[in-house]
């Protein structure tokens, strides 16, 4: 259970968990040939610094809102801390923010080091930990989430004021402790609680312990049929999704030829850091309070420069100040559905917001690598062996996008740097992907390689997953959604009122 667990550590040992899931290579091939991944030379790391510096730039067109609600960004979000961990944390096979020359790893020694503190399956373990304990007179880890008839604990369930539990220290007491990096991860992770203790409630027969057996499985079944008929759809291109689930994976999982199942490092290393091009400057938690710049919005229980937590979400002279206060909570209407007031989420494109070029990362603040979220992620696909996105093309039968393509309509910063350095040929596969994104589906939605490859490991993971809705033969799973008891769920808007934070429109 990662009620302690964030971004921004290092990892401690190897040993810091005893249970780990394999990281591994969608294409090892191409992650085994030099002329498939980056120059490794001191020029590549100038040049990765340089295009990231120009990826967090203020030289951006304008509109950049998407056809996304806002709160898809932060399901993205809420779904790589439930398959993910470890990838971009300093561990002694990939080190960053340590001053050290930055030099690719030999992806042999990345796989055999470099583990997966989460099982690449849709098992929703960020929500429910370990589980309670089941067997008489004994005790999990994750008990003190539930309550003694197997809730999850939620403050105040009932009010509009609901937050996740937190301890005194304003710390949420999750199961995952980076659902709590700001309020709209943690908003939905609070859904998640009231959703399962809704989905519980309405089981009218059997023990305590097997109405919270059949609850946990319902809510990873809707949570799953959403992923997969809402949130694919919205993010990828809609053909590759179905032509994904109708005949398969073809270059992930035991279809592929696969013996295990892994987390490809394509995906979490750079595929699925589209996300962080959606995350908008600013934010309106509610609509009578003044929007919040994204930095303002990192870490609810984050502390200050000396060390106190941040009063912006908290109020001291409140009877519970360790819970988020009433003008914290997220109104749902401004981030999902289709309202008129929803915000959108920014274009999926090679500009990110310039605030995450100054991420305040503890005693780390300033680097300028792990401060800065471009270049973290380009440097961390870098030193990992992470094939180049022209050689994931090609091991896809996908024609890449030339030079030239990749250079219309960017800014000129960004331009130069892909025309007077190696990356133009050989291309980071985040920025690759971001790029492909912004030249083929306007920034709407990933592009052909961004969408094949998360489609083939979301979609790969949940055909291998024995209990996963795609392979279950129960009335609950229907064509229209997971019938819950009482709703039937299917979209990411049904599942937000079904929770009870809604209605969302």
């Amino acid at each position: 259970m990662f009620s302690k667990f964030r971004h921004t550590g290092e990892v401690a040992t190897q040993d810091e968990l005893l249970f780990t899931t394999p990281f591994g290579y969608m294409f090892p091939d191409a992650a085994h040939s030099a002329s498939h991944l980056l120059p490794e030379s001191p020029e590549t790391l100038t040049a990765l610094r340089q295009l990231g510096d120009a990826m967090a730039s203020d030289v951006i067109a304008a509109p950049n809102d998407s056809d996304i609600p806002a709160m898809f960004t932060y399901l993205g979000q809420f779904i790589d801390h439930d398959l993910t961990a470890r990838t971009d944390r300093e561990s002694a096979t990939s080190t960053l923010g340590r001053g050290e020359p930055v030099t690719p790893r030999d992806p042999d020694e990345v796989v055999a080091h470099l583990r997966n503190g989460r099982r690449p399956q849709f098992d929703l373990d960020s929500v429910f930990g370990d589980g309670p304990s089941l067997a008489q007179g004994s005790e999990t880890e994750s008990d003190t989430l539930y309550t003694p008839d197997f809730h999850l604990h939620v403050f105040n369930p009932t009010a509009t004021r609901r937050d996740v539990p937190r301890g005194p220290s304003r710390g949420a007491v999750i199961a995952d402790g980076r659902n709590d990096e700001n309020p709209n991860i943690s908003a939905l992770h609070c859904a998640f609680l009231l959703l399962y203790n809704k989905i519980y409630d309405a089981q009218v027969a059997g023990t305590p312990a097997c109405k919270h057996i059949r609850a946990r499985q319902l809510t990873r079944w809707a949570y799953q049929y959403v992923v997969v008929q809402d949130y694919l759809p919205t993010v990828c291109d809609q053909a590759i999704v179905i032509d994904t689930l109708v005949n398969g994976p073809r270059y992930y999982g035991n279809t592929a030829g696969h013996g295990q199942n892994f987390m490809p490092l394509e995906f979490s290393t750079a595929a699925f850091r589209f996300g962080h091009t959606m995350i908008r400057p600013e934010y309106r938690l509610q609509t009578t309070e003044p929007t919040i710049s994204v930095m303002d919005l990192l870490g609810p229980s984050r502390p200050d420069v000396n060390g106190d937590p941040i009063g912006t979400f908290f109020d001291t002279t409140d009877a519970v100040p360790h819970q988020l206060r009433d003008s914290a909570i997220l109104d749902f209407t401004l981030f999902a559905g289709t309202g008129p007031n929803v915000q959108m989420a920014r274009k999926i494109d090679s500009n990110i917001a310039r605030g995450l070029g100054m991420l305040p990362l503890g005693d780390r603040q300033g680097d300028p690598i792990l401060g800065h979220l471009a270049k973290s992620n380009l440097i961390r696909g870098y030193s990992l062996s992470v094939p180049t996105g022209q050689a994931c093309c090609e091991a896809m039968g996908v024609k890449p996008m030339s030079r030239k393509d990749m250079a219309d309509g960017e800014s000129a910063d960004v331009a130069a740097v892909l025309t007077d350095t190696a990356l133009g040929q050989r291309t980071p596969l985040w920025y690759y992907i971001l790029r492909e994104a912004g030249a083929q589906a306007g920034g709407n939605h990933l592009g052909e390689l961004g969408s094949r490859i998360v489609c083939e490991t979301i979609v790969g993971s949940l055909k291998t997953d024995p209990n996963s809705y795609l392979n279950a033969n129960d009335l609950a799973v229907t064509p229209l959604g997971i019938n819950v008891g009482g709703a039937v769920i299917s979209t990411l808007t049904e599942l937000l009122n079904h929770a009870g934070v809604g209605p969302v429109a």
